[in-house]
């Protein structure tokens, strides 16, 4: 038991060692949005000035393709707050699957190593695999069910500032 126990915590800290990562490079991922986000509305106001400049636009002209250019950006800053969120849930659903699927491996081993005779061997792995299709069913079921969350509160979200940009117009 010992060995197992140990094989456990070996894989439970890779597992959150990973976790670790996934997270790391989640944050990596919204400050690269942000950065790339703040980049794209500089560059936004300059093309706006130019094109304002290039086309005489003054007064409200300029200042409606400016409020226009910022609801945009709001939008496109909101949809991928809300889609890198997602992709944090998705993470964490991930890991948490991670787990419980290696716990399951390593409770399956346990009652593997416990068998006294084919016939055992034989029943215990027909068990474990048909632990292994449900487990995989109710996984992929749980990523499903976070992803479609996602889709549809970036969908609500956008669709809530389109008709709130198209009132302002």
């Amino acid at each position: 038991m010992s060995v197992a126990h140990n094989t456990t915590n070996k894989a439970n800290d890779r597992a959150e060692g990973r976790g670790e990562y996934i997270h790391a490079k989640v944050e990596e991922t919204q400050d690269a949005m942000r950065s790339g986000l703040n980049s794209v509305s500089e560059h936004t106001r300059r093309f706006t000035d130019q094109v304002t400049q290039a086309y005489g636009i003054t007064g409200e002209g300029r200042e409606e393709l400016t409020r226009q250019g910022a609801q945009s950006l709001e939008m496109m800053t909101q949809a991928s707050t809300m889609l890198t969120r997602g992709v944090q849930d998705l993470s964490r659903e991930w890991f948490s699957l991670t787990q419980e699927r290696l716990q399951k491996n390593l409770d399956d081993f346990g009652v593997l190593a416990r068998c006294q005779s084919l016939p055992d061997v034989v029943a215990a792995q027909s068990t474990i695999m048909r632990h292994n299709l449900e487990q995989t069913i109710e996984g992929t079921r749980r990523i499903a069910e976070v992803a479609t969350r996602v889709a549809n509160e970036a969908g609500q979200t956008l669709k809530a500032e389109t008709k709130k940009a198209s009132r302002v117009a």
